[in-house]
């Protein structure tokens, strides 16, 4: 039972932190948020990102209600795979790519002018 916690804990805390389930794949190829104003994100690409972020909330909850009930770590890696093909879904869905989409989760984290336009479109 305390295996089961623990590696449902150790999933459940990947999916928090994983904004995007692309991020590990592409933050290499992507330039430091600095390099990239939040100027250049419109109003637009914010709504985008704002429906997608909204999915992707709904789809880690359910992702963590689904392994707080697991007890095999291969049904664990399993539910996250298709938890993150689900969240890369909402983001394409959205009209995103998942690179601007990441783009823009980075820039969020240090632009207080972007975390209020996007709270204002909310």
């Amino acid at each position: 039972m305390m295996k089961k916690t623990l590696t449902a804990s150790a999933l459940l805390s990947a999916l928090l932190l994983a904004t995007a389930p692309a991020i590990a794949q592409s933050t290499a190829a992507m330039p430091p948020a600095a390099a990239q104003p939040a100027a250049g994100i419109d109003d637009a690409q914010l709504e985008k990102f704002a429906a997608a972020q909204d999915k992707i909330s709904l789809l880690q909850e359910e992702a963590m209600a689904k392994l707080s009930q697991v007890e095999d770590e291969q049904q664990a890696q399993a539910i996250q795979q298709e938890a993150n093909e689900s969240m890369v879904d909402a983001v394409t869905e959205s009209g995103l790519s998942v690179e601007d989409y990441n783009l823009i989760a980075n820039q969020l984290q240090t632009s207080p002018e972007l975390q209020q336009r996007l709270e204002a479109l909310r």
